[in-house]
């Protein structure tokens, strides 16, 4: 990255000396942007929202705006994109403001508070550099340089040249009919329902881990009606215990980090992949899915036998890469360092900011 000048966060002070700062979105992203911007001594003069959530309200003591209404107020602007999204009506609205105006999205992590700042390229370059080598096609390896330059520069078109349709992806995983799935983190049973029509309502067996007390309910009355579909409770994690939960009732639900605090924290069941594999599902899983919100790491370090085996197939892998700053280099070199022969892949999917960024490991 030292031949791209200098990572965002440190050409950000005089980029808003230039146009006035102006944020897009609202909730935790832009309170997670607000205090960086603290940080770095600078204040918005604006923020806007997509038109069908402005209502007149107030966010962080500024007027919540139109785009069109912040653009007669401020002209040419220094947009921020503090918010994630999907949905492709939202996508081109930002695809069409980065026409009209300098656009950037920050790379922000979900969880932990390492930021991709110049401190974060000088510690972890060796790290850096190791994962470039170890992916299995030549689209993984400009995934994750294209990534990494999304990191560096919070330019969108790095992530929109990283992208491929989710549907892409399954060939590699080549998901067959006797499938035992393990979905950890199961959300709502969205993923368990995704899962069911790629292999056309036929598997060997389904088991759902959700710790969240809201998302677990949703989740059971979801694959109800699935046969040989199991939910549980449960938190993956590194070793087995009383866990302690930040219940969001969303996707931000997660195991509490040290020291944190959230208006609604509970007592969960944590279990070891391994642990996991002897006493419940009796079998080897076939395919599994993990999305931990942050727990990434911890979980594969609970699986090391598990994802060691060479003497009968080994799991296929779905691994959300993006909820930690470092995940993008740690996760692939940590799967090296567990089983060697994995072939492994990355995908972005189609999503602002660099959210959707998952290792397929084969």
């Amino acid at each position: 990255m030292q031949n791209m000048d200098l990572c965002f966060w440190q050409r950000l002070p005089a980029l808003a000396q230039n146009k006035p700062l102006v944020l897009y979105g609202m909730g935790d992203g832009a309170d997670k942007l607000l205090r960086q911007l603290e940080r770095l001594h600078l204040q918005p003069a604006g923020i806007f929202a997509s038109d069908q959530f402005v209502r007149g309200q107030n966010f962080a003591g500024l007027p919540v705006l139109t785009y069109a209404e912040a653009k007669g107020r401020f002209g040419e602007m220094l947009v921020l994109i503090c918010f994630g999204t999907e949905q492709p009506d939202v996508l081109a609205n930002i695809a069409k403001i980065a026409a009209e105006q300098e656009l950037y999205a920050p790379h922000l992590p979900l969880f932990g508070s390492t930021l991709a700042d110049e401190a974060f390229w000088q510690v972890y370059q060796e790290q850096l550099t190791a994962a470039a080598t170890v992916w299995a096609d030549a689209q993984s390896r400009a995934v994750y340089r294209n990534y990494l330059y999304y990191m560096w520069t919070g330019r969108i078109e790095y992530l929109q040249q990283a992208t491929s349709p989710r549907l892409a992806v399954w060939p590699l995983l080549d998901l067959q009919a006797d499938e035992v799935y393990l979905d950890l983190g199961a959300y709502d049973g969205d993923t368990v329902e995704e899962f069911a029509a790629l292999v056309q309502g036929s598997w060997r067996q389904i088991w759902a881990l959700e710790p969240d007390a809201k998302n677990f309910a949703k989740l059971q009355a979801r694959i109800a009606g699935l046969p040989k579909a199991q939910a549980l409770p449960m938190a993956v994690y590194q070793s087995s215990g009383e866990l302690i939960f930040n219940g969001q009732a969303g996707r931000n639900s997660a195991i509490s980090e040290l020291g944190a605090k959230a208006k609604k924290q509970y007592a969960v069941q944590g279990i070891s992949l391994d642990d996991l594999q002897r006493d419940y599902l009796h079998c080897m899983p076939t395919y599994i899915k993990m999305d931990v919100e942050g727990a990434e790491e911890s979980a594969l370090l609970g699986g090391r036998q598990l994802l060691a085996q060479t003497d009968r197939p080994r799991p296929k892998l779905a691994i959300a890469a993006y909820h930690r700053t470092e995940d993008i280099f740690k996760l692939p070199l940590l799967l090296k360092e567990l089983n060697p022969d994995y072939h492994l892949y990355l995908r972005h999917h189609p999503y602002i900011p660099g959210w959707e960024t998952n290792i397929y490991a084969i």
